[in-house]
């Protein structure tokens, strides 16, 4: 099951980097430049920017945990800029029905925001984001010893954020809003437990599932994350890409995971190549695990993997 338990055997995983932090698919109209009948028309000032950007990847992972359970995937984003400083960004994105059930295989991440200061010095952003992952949500029951009654969770998850640098070094913090962070509560993290155990001993060892029952039902909001990154130039077209990331899971200090990548990305031909050690440790690795849709078997979300992108800005 993955980080963050997931309905098949859900993992508890980090959230976005700020490039993937939906910042709400707001698009910011320019205004007009008024121009005077008897004398020629003057040049419009552009006052906002807005991006594009398609990606194929070799797995798409959110802070070291993959969420296309280990398989290619692909993205679209979109951002606006307002030289008022107001942002706006949309991704849409492919997952994994291993991680996100009875879904379509697609997410999408959409938020607000707004930035301040110098961007080659200090610089400072806040904003607010809201990941959707359609269709998807899981059935399970609120204790295996004891069911009272079956909680339905979806894996929509509500963030609040802030932003620091200085130069090419950005940080983010997220704090969780929503009830629960990427579906993590009782039902869903020890159900995810209880069906990894009983896929790898046989239904002999439950005690991963037990200790987690045993600690009463919890939600995971209030869920923290904390994000440092940067892309240090090698030259004109190359840059060395460095990320660390930590996951502080709310009521499941167990899903606790730092994250990191390191790697190289090179612009050519129009394109934006890049490769990457990307990877994950989660406090309690058992939790590092996702079953496969049957259920027949498991697989480890969390493991370092050499990851390639390729790019193409619009």
């Amino acid at each position: 099951m993955k980080c963050h338990p997931a309905p098949s055997s859900l993992s508890a995983r980090s959230a976005l980097p700020f490039s993937s932090i939906a910042l709400g698919a707001v698009l910011l109209a320019a205004s007009a430049v008024s121009a005077q009948a008897a004398a020629p028309a003057e040049p419009e000032i552009q006052t906002y920017s807005l991006d594009m950007e398609a990606k194929v990847l070799t797995d798409r992972r959110t802070n070291g945990l993959s969420d296309t359970y280990r398989r290619p995937g692909a993205e679209f984003t979109v951002t606006a800029a307002h030289e008022s400083g107001f942002l706006g960004y949309l991704q849409l994105g492919t997952v994994a029905k291993e991680s996100f059930p009875d879904g379509n295989k697609t997410t999408a991440l959409a938020a607000m925001g707004y930035r301040w200061g110098k961007p080659e010095g200090w610089h400072f952003g806040a904003g607010a984001a809201h990941e959707m992952f359609p269709g998807s949500s899981v059935e399970a029951p609120d204790n295996a010893l004891n069911p009272s009654e079956n909680i339905k969770t979806n894996f929509d998850t509500t963030f609040g954020l802030f932003e620091f640098g200085y130069g090419i070094i950005e940080a983010r913090y997220l704090l969780v809003l929503s009830k629960d962070f990427r579906g993590n509560n009782t039902s869903v993290v020890c159900g995810a437990a209880a069906q990894i155990g009983m896929i790898e001993n046989g239904g002999a060892d439950l005690s991963q599932a037990m200790s987690c029952y045993d600690r009463g039902y919890h939600n995971s909001r209030g869920s923290q994350l904390l994000q440092v990154e940067a892309k240090i130039p090698l030259n004109s077209s190359t840059k060395l890409v460095t990320h660390i990331g930590y996951t502080a899971v709310r009521n499941f200090s167990f899903l606790n995971t730092l994250d990191y990548k390191l790697g190289v990305s090179h612009t050519r031909w129009g394109f934006e190549f890049e490769a990457d050690i990307v990877g994950g440790s989660m406090r309690n690795s058992y939790y590092g695990k996702t079953a496969t849709t049957d259920g027949t078997s498991v697989k480890r979300i969390d493991e370092p993997a050499l990851m390639a992108s390729i790019a193409k800005r619009f």
